[in-house]
């Protein structure tokens, strides 16, 4: 299928996070297209992956640690993570955004 709409796509609980859900909304060879939500007090425990991560925040505010480097990233903002690089964060706010791995998970 090459198009759909995300009401089409069922949610699933992030394995280890607690108040995080996801939505897959696309995938092919090369790259995989995730919607993230996670609620206010969520903790990302800090972890790394052989994929490449991009993101774009459509909601909310959290903050990041991407290889020692932290930010707050707000709606609009957006972060890209190396493959293999430790990356962790706390949700401030309810917060969902658009999660992009290449190469697929």
């Amino acid at each position: 299928m090459y198009f759909s709409s995300e009401k089409d796509r069922s949610s699933e609980k992030v394995g280890g996070v607690e108040g995080a859900s996801r939505k897959y909304l696309s995938k092919g060879e090369k790259i995989q297209v995730v919607q993230l939500e996670m609620k206010a007090g969520t903790k990302i425990p800090e972890h790394a992956h052989p994929e490449e991560q991009a993101g774009y925040i459509l909601r909310g505010k959290f903050e990041v640690d991407i290889g020692g480097e932290q930010g707050v990233l707000l709606e609009g903002y957006f972060f890209w993570i190396p493959k293999n690089v430790p990356h962790s964060g706390f949700i401030y706010e309810d917060t969902v955004l658009i999660d992009i791995y290449s190469p697929p998970r």
